[in-house]
């Protein structure tokens, strides 16, 4: 069962992807069409004579959508060579359509692609990079960065800072020092605030207790600094971490900040 559940699975993948194809280069006067087939003959029709732009794999498709139909509607379950073989007409059609529409390789696509905030997206896309290069610091740097960004801009809207930063400290002839002594219990406050703030939002966001004190244990500790670049500091030793520590991370990264993204557009909309 599982095998032609594979298929047909792979079968709604390719489907969808000819979907975003017909909305992106939409036939003036057609509509959009439900049958599997006559999509690829609606977009082999957009691109005219521009043979380069017609469906690629297009017979291996129409065997792929056979298949389909055949375990669905008739029960008839592919062995195994045909499904793995069909699987691979997938693979093929993905990494050169993805291109050719898009320009885009398939295999750079991720679920980090749905975050909206450009600084999350862009250091999840320098941890997952990473992680192919097999730089493990550097996705683990990236990763805690992105959370460190999503939870920030969640944050930010409260506004909790507006509180300290309007107290006023009647210091008159105090000297420097006294000064100083100020700023640094401002910025010891604020940083009480943040973290409690930080905490209230894993909660909130129903994040994984155990997910997040893995997180933490392989991650760097991250620090913004003034100018905007963070610094990454390690408070154990590294030297156990692997390729699955890393990948868990990236992984982690990306789910917490589409929920923070999600709970800030329902903030938004409200």
């Amino acid at each position: 069962m599982y095998v032609g559940m594979a298929v047909s699975i792979a079968q709604d993948a390719v489907e969808l992807f000819l979907r975003a194809v017909m909305k992106d280069r939409p036939v003036v006067g057609r509509k959009i069409p439900d049958d599997f087939v006559q999509c690829m003959d609606y977009i082999d029709s957009a691109a005219s004579q521009d043979t380069n732009q017609h469906v690629p794999f297009r017979a291996k498709l129409i065997d792929l959508n056979k298949a389909r139909v055949n375990f669905k509607h008739y029960g008839l379950i592919p062995n195994r060579t045909d499904a793995r073989r069909l699987l691979g007409y997938v693979a093929d059609f993905f990494e050169e359509a993805s291109w050719q529409y898009f320009n885009i390789r398939f295999s750079d696509i991720s679920a980090s692609d749905l975050v909206m905030s450009n600084g999350v997206r862009e250091r999840l896309k320098r941890a997952e990079q990473a992680l192919r290069d097999e730089e493990l610091e550097q996705c683990l740097g990236y990763s805690a960065e992105a959370v460190d960004v999503a939870t920030k801009e969640l944050i930010q809207p409260l506004n909790r800072r507006s509180h300290w930063a309007g107290m006023s400290f009647s210091m008159g002839g105090t000297d420097l020092l006294g000064r100083r002594f100020f700023d640094d219990l401002e910025r010891y406050v604020y940083g009480v605030v943040s973290d409690s703030d930080r905490m209230a939002l894993m909660l909130a966001l129903s994040v994984n207790l155990n997910d997040l004190a893995r997180f933490e244990k392989v991650a760097p500790f991250v620090t913004q600094m003034l100018a905007g670049n963070y610094t990454w500091q390690r408070m154990n030793d590294p030297t156990g971490l692997t390729a699955s520590d890393a990948a868990f991370a990236v992984n982690f990264a990306t789910k917490f900040a589409l929920s923070a993204q999600g709970r800030l557009s329902s903030a938004d909309a409200d």
